[in-house]
């Protein structure tokens, strides 16, 4: 079951809430963040085996370039992947925060009728149908999405899903700031020991899951 699907197909006597939307995004935000992360160590990755591609062709040592043409091979289907799910994730998150909005704002008219009827049409809308598949059809997906506002007769602007501030990004740049600050001084040691700890806390967040 879809995203969309489990939010807004949960029974006729169920109507969804602003806070049920908020927290969705919440967790399709923190997975985007997580598979993006992905994406950028699968690229150090196919950087690192190049070189040793570099290498191993240099001595001469064909059995060593085939295994690492081979290890190539699979970080580029592995990176076509994460791409994949990181534009799906992406689709979601726009999805879910312009429903958040009309959501936020029928609620403060005490709308539940049309809350209901808002369900109903992303119901049918088949929205997550569009997300499925070898080819992600973002186009067909962004005019299903704008259908169903419209159907609601909802104004709603274009909303980015950067609109709040990212404290993750705010905690990793200082520390980065703290790096430089160290290698400007010229404790190099000190320095290492930090990229290293940083390095190993990005590396554990992207692999552990969260509930």
């Amino acid at each position: 079951m879809g995203i969309f699907d489990k939010i807004f197909n949960a029974g006729e006597d169920k109507v969804v809430s602003s806070r049920e939307l908020k927290v969705a995004l919440m967790g399709v935000k923190r997975e985007r963040r997580k598979k993006q992360l992905e994406i950028r160590r699968l690229g150090m990755k196919q950087s690192e085996l190049i070189g040793r591609v570099k290498r191993a062709r240099r001595e001469g040592n064909t059995e060593e370039v085939d295994f690492l043409y081979e290890e190539l091979q699979q970080i580029r289907i592995d990176t076509s992947y994460a791409k994949r799910e990181a534009k799906v994730l992406n689709l979601e998150g726009i999805g879910l925060q312009r429903y958040l909005r009309g959501v936020e704002r029928l609620e403060k008219t005490s709308s539940r009728g049309r809350i209901r009827a808002l369900m109903e049409r992303v119901s049918k809308s088949a929205l997550d149908e569009k997300l499925q598949g070898q080819t992600v059809n973002e186009e067909a997906y962004l005019e299903a999405l704008e259908t169903t506002l419209d159907d609601v007769k909802m104004e709603l602007e274009d909303v980015a899903m950067n609109d709040e501030p990212d404290e993750d990004k705010m905690k990793f740049l200082n520390e980065i700031d703290e790096i430089i600050a160290a290698e400007e001084d010229g404790n190099l040691d000190a320095a290492v020991e930090r990229e290293t700890q940083l390095k190993a806390e990005l590396e554990q967040e992207a692999a552990e899951p969260e509930f």
